[in-house]
């Protein structure tokens, strides 16, 4: 396969400004929220910061293995998809004390705590309105998908909240709030544009374990990310999840060597920053980063095995570039 270095997008002729505009009138068209409110402000702020609009990108690929890909319903799902993602974005800032997103203030420090909150709380509302509303006999499944998407990405948020400085967490315990907090949402994307333009349910079941697969290896670069690139490619500071008491892969699996175990488990909601500067140091030094990066290509060729099993379907293709894409990232 070729690899192109135009975008994403482009490279799967894509259309972003479709997305974006289904994605305003998610907010511009409900008749509760008035044109002048801090909600609707708030929200339209949220979409034109940008993002790599990957989970409804997904939703259109996952339409292609179907008999009615992109749609007009497909492209409305794979913003309903967005919106979720946003909505979560906004309480992620908040639980985990992060004062920029994308370089830039959260909603949380342009406004308040409170505010976002309630911003986050009709975000998730709201999909689930829109989604209950267009459900259709043959679709009964997508509202379902949908709740049980949000739900978890609540739990996810809140065994993030309850652990925090835990030293003590599992990779067990790891995995299944990295599953909630990140992959699901990626898996479902897939999925439900499988199934609105009526795909074989087996095609949308390899779809589903593809992005589950695919999602668990972008949160653990991501993880990866956080201890290795600097604050400016980040947009947040380095170690932010480490400072803010996220024990990440490469966190656990630095504390197999017991002299950092011991360092990190000095570590505290107001431990000096020194700290925790000496404690990404050591990670950085252990050998965990590439023990991590080793579990992600696990992952990663998990999730190229389905695209290969899929071969028949010319859209295998579209999967590869975004398995492409996501081997490759390294912001």
């Amino acid at each position: 396969m070729t690899l192109s270095n135009s975008s994403l997008p482009d490279q799967l002729q894509i259309s972003m400004k479709q997305i974006n505009r289904d994605l305003e009138r998610i907010v511009t068209t409900d008749p509760d929220v008035a044109s002048r409110s801090i909600v609707r402000k708030s929200v339209l702020e949220l979409i034109r910061s940008g993002g790599k609009r990957l989970r409804p990108i997904m939703v259109i690929v996952g339409s292609r293995f179907g008999i009615k890909p992109e749609s007009t319903n497909v492209y409305q799902l794979a913003a309903v998809c967005e919106f979720i993602h946003a909505a979560s974005l906004v309480h992620d800032d908040i639980l985990d004390q992060a004062d920029t997103r994308r370089g830039q203030p959260s909603l949380h420090k342009t406004t308040n705590v409170q505010t976002a909150v309630q911003v986050g709380n009709y975000m998730m509302s709201r999909v689930l309105e829109l989604l209950s509303a267009r459900t259709k006999d043959r679709d009964r499944n997508i509202d379902e998908l949908a709740s049980l998407t949000t739900t978890q990405l609540c739990l996810g948020e809140y065994q993030q909240m309850d652990n925090r400085y835990n030293f003590d967490l599992t990779l067990e315990q790891y995995w299944e709030k990295t599953r909630n907090k990140t992959a699901i949402l990626m898996a479902t994307s897939l999925h439900l544009g499988a199934r609105a333009s009526e795909a074989d349910e087996e095609v949308a079941k390899q779809l589903y374990e593809f992005g589950d697969q695919l999602g668990m290896a972008f949160q653990v670069r991501d993880d990866v990310l956080d201890l290795q690139q600097s604050a400016e490619a980040l947009g947040k500071p380095a170690g932010a999840d480490l400072r803010n008491g996220q024990v990440t892969l490469p966190v656990l699996l630095a504390m197999e060597e017991p002299a950092i175990e011991s360092h990190l488990r000095k570590l505290h909601e107001g431990a000096p920053d020194q700290l925790f500067d000496e404690a990404i140091t050591l990670i950085r030094n252990s050998g965990a980063i590439e023990q991590a990066l080793e579990v992600s290509h696990t992952f990663m060729q998990r999730a190229w095995d389905i695209t290969e099993q899929l071969a028949d379907y010319p859209a295998h293709q579209d999967l590869q570039t975004l398995w492409h894409y996501f081997e490759k990232r390294t912001y």
